[in-house]
């Protein structure tokens, strides 16, 4: 059997396991209400994200054989930027939801189901403007690249989200960590202080090493889309990062799903009664 072809099974097996988890997940968090709760939203989001990051890139690796119109590689390429910084943009949400959370915990606006709407619209807002730049550029084809489009990608997919997870991850364990130096409360409401503290900074932790585990995975199809674009790139170099981009986007969702207990125990006792 031709190499290539087995490559391209394995590819469209593992985006299809991508879709298949993903929309499991968010038709659970869609159709039970106990899951509807503002962390879940954010996976929500997540999921929705990587659907249509998949989705864009299953299209993609077919598209590409096809002559279109310069209309069609416009937002070819629009959609390109969008389908590879999406992701890290709905960890960034999460992460600036959370920051408010816990630094502004006095301000009930943060607290409520409209700031969570807020950050998600924000998001998407931001990947439509932030991609604008493609609108504007003429294309020979479709799959020609200018050398700033892959510099323009890969600062927008994985520097700039990663220095504002950073930054304002970093502003919120230096919170945490003044506010247990300071006069205790009275004790009942220390203790409800601490364990809210406690619960935010594991599910902070968890969310930073699934986003870690992403970009580790993300940056490398990235660098190399954009090394192609200076210098020929080996197709086997070419195809590996591709294809590691694609594993880690399989594993962001299987982590996603084992980490989240409630869920997780629901659809395991769902299949206990089933066999």
């Amino acid at each position: 059997m031709d190499i290539y072809y087995t490559l391209e099974v394995f590819r469209n097996f593992v985006y299809s396991g991508v879709l298949f988890i993903a929309l499991l997940y968010s038709g659970l968090i869609l159709a039970i209400p106990r899951f509807r709760h503002q962390n879940n939203m954010f996976i929500l989001n997540l999921c929705i994200n990587s659907l249509s990051t998949c989705i864009y890139f299953i299209i993609y690796f077919y598209a590409i054989y096809y002559d279109m119109p310069q209309s069609m590689c416009v937002l070819f390429q629009y959609a390109f930027n969008i389908a590879s910084i999406q992701i890290p943009f709905a960890f960034v949400a999460f992460t600036i939801h959370r920051f408010c959370i816990i630094v502004y915990h006095t301000k009930e606006f943060f607290k409520t189901n409209q700031w969570v709407i807020v950050c998600i619209l924000t998001q998407w807002i931001s990947l439509f403007i932030i991609s604008l730049p493609f609108v504007f550029e003429y294309y020979d084809d479709c799959t020609s690249n200018k050398v700033w489009m892959g510099f323009y990608t890969l600062i927008t997919g994985v520097i700039v989200p990663s220095l504002l997870n950073m930054t304002f991850n970093m502003w919120i364990f230096i919170y945490v960590r003044r506010s247990t130096r300071r006069v205790h409360l009275p004790e009942s409401s220390g203790i409800t202080t601490r364990i809210t503290s406690r619960r935010d900074i594991s599910l902070l932790k968890q969310m930073i090493f699934t986003f870690s585990m992403f970009i580790i995975g993300w940056t490398p199809a990235l660098l190399i889309n954009t090394i192609n674009v200076i210098m020929f790139v080996d197709v086997i170099i070419l195809m590996a990062s591709i294809y590691l981009g694609a594993i880690c986007l399989l594993a962001l969702m299987i982590n996603l799903f084992i980490s989240n207990h409630e869920l997780r125990q629901y659809v395991w006792n769902c299949l206990r009664r089933c066999f």
